[in-house]
């Protein structure tokens, strides 16, 4: 009886200990990882991010770029961190949604983490030079008809070029693609005529002056509220084309490693809650979408609805994993 009352007591204390112990955190600075390089629009807005959580909970929080490799090396590097909350991941599509759907990766996204929410988002729109015999997106449906025209996306694989390609399915076009590497080069390439349209982000539109470039449509499903910041009165190839798809899924939020006590997504996700509210999102250059979702389950949904939004497009390329 003594040593069952011992144990109880020792089982007690280890409780009592370990609650103080979440009750505690965080007692070191917490590293922020994200996938690409600095100066980015997924680097910008994790800065913000890191700033407000440092700010809320008390300890620096500081961002590490890990760039390259498929975002497989950033990713794992959260994976192989331990459960404890001071390595956190700014997961997007690309790390998330379409690397995995396309290879054999030593992760699975929802498996491994824990998605806590989502901030950066973008639609994508097409885009013609000021000069371009394209006044509307019909009229370009039918020159792209015509003639083989060139398209330029960031990378092959990536959102701007999925929406492309489910783009020239669904109206029964063939692109030249050229792929520029970045959104800003893309443009670039369309106003020094290297193409004839570019895909390129809804906010892409706020970096051009004096007409340079026209929207032709937002290549996305659905109007999404926050599309009216960017382009008013543009039309979606949902509206434009009732039960014709063009969609694109581009989210970033943060996540941490599956087994991350509790306590400590509570304190997180309770210190990342100001990045829902106007004074954080109207810092938040125009450059760039946002469109906040919080909570586990809301994001993991979010997150789910990308890899069903993409598993199709990539199976009808040839690349879906198998």
């Amino acid at each position: 009886m003594k040593l069952l009352k011992l144990a109880a007591a020792g089982v007690a204390a280890f409780g009592f200990m370990a609650g103080a112990a979440f009750a505690e955190w965080p007692e070191k600075p917490i590293t922020y990882v994200v996938s690409f390089k600095a100066g980015g629009n997924a680097d910008i807005v994790a800065r913000m991010n890191a700033e407000v959580l440092s700010e809320n909970l008390g300890v620096p929080v500081n961002v590490v770029n890990k760039p390259g490799g498929a975002h497989i090396p950033a990713t794992m590097s959260v994976v192989e961190a331990p459960a404890d909350g001071y390595t956190v991941f700014n997961w997007s599509p690309p790390s998330f949604m379409i690397v995995p759907l396309t290879r054999d990766t030593p992760y699975k996204p929802l498996e491994d983490f824990v998605p806590l929410f989502a901030g950066i988002s973008a639609s994508n729109a097409l885009y013609v030079r000021a000069d371009s015999p394209y006044n509307t997106f019909e009229e370009f449906i039918e020159g792209a008809k015509a003639n083989k025209l060139t398209i330029g996306v960031n990378n092959l694989g990536a959102p701007p070029n999925l929406s492309a390609v489910q783009l020239a399915s669904e109206f029964g076009l063939e692109f030249k693609t050229i792929a520029l590497k970045t959104v800003p080069a893309t443009m670039a390439g369309l106003i020094g005529g290297q193409i004839d349209v570019a895909v390129g982000q809804v906010a892409s539109i706020h970096a051009y002056k004096n007409g340079e470039v026209r929207p032709l449509i937002i290549l996305d499903n659905a109007r999404q509220g926050y599309m009216e910041k960017d382009l008013p009165g543009v039309r979606t190839v949902g509206e434009a084309y009732p039960g014709k798809e063009a969609g694109v899924w581009v989210h970033g939020g943060l996540a941490v490693k599956a087994g991350t006590p509790q306590e400590i997504v509570d304190k997180l996700l309770a210190a990342s809650k100001p990045m829902g509210e106007e004074a954080f999102i109207s810092r938040v250059p125009k450059s760039v979408g946002y469109n906040w979702v919080h909570g586990v389950d809301e994001t993991t949904a979010l997150i789910q609805s990308g890899i069903d939004l993409y598993s199709p497009i990539l199976d009808g390329l040839g690349l879906l994993k198998k």
